[in-house]
């Protein structure tokens, strides 16, 4: 005799009341017991696509966070603000090309931290200035004139 029970474990135990006012950390935890007692312990290596964040890790202490960097742009320039303390200002480097704001030596990232700026920018006329713990950065916009047109074949 084929047990069917054991493939339908919700044998009308819960009714949609029931799953209204639950919690989903509730929710969740029995819909994980269902499956590991249908498909055995190792159930997650079993499906070929998974949540990648419902692993059974330990919990691990998140590092702070890093602060951002703040992007914006007028008509005629483009802004960038970077946070940074006084005593990185001797190490800091800041370059850019014509489509990008490269940082490096700051707290922001062990590496140099690559950012894609909204528009071109002129490669002269950039200027920073460092203000209550804020390098900002002011970029020329470059207007863009090069403009082809494409041929479409058929």
């Amino acid at each position: 005799m084929f047990e069917w029970n054991r493939y339908f474990p919700f044998n009308n135990q819960f009714s949609k009341e029931t799953f209204k006012n639950a919690d989903p950390k509730d929710v969740e935890s029995y819909v994980n017991q269902v499956m590991e007692s249908v498909f055995g312990s190792d159930y997650a290596g079993q499906f070929p696509f998974r949540d990648p964040l419902s692993k059974k890790t330990e919990p691990v202490e998140a590092e702070p966070p890093k602060p951002e960097i703040d992007l914006f742009e007028t008509s005629d320039h483009v802004f960038a603000k970077i946070p940074v303390e006084q005593d990185e200002l001797d190490h800091i480097r800041i370059k850019h090309t014509s489509h990008s704001l490269v940082i490096e030596n700051s707290s922001l990232s062990e590496e140099k931290k690559e950012i894609v700026l909204p528009s071109l920018v002129k490669r002269k006329g950039t200027k920073a200035v460092y203000r209550d713990g804020i390098i900002e950065v002011m970029f020329s916009k470059q207007e863009d004139y090069n403009l082809s047109e494409v041929e479409i074949m058929r």
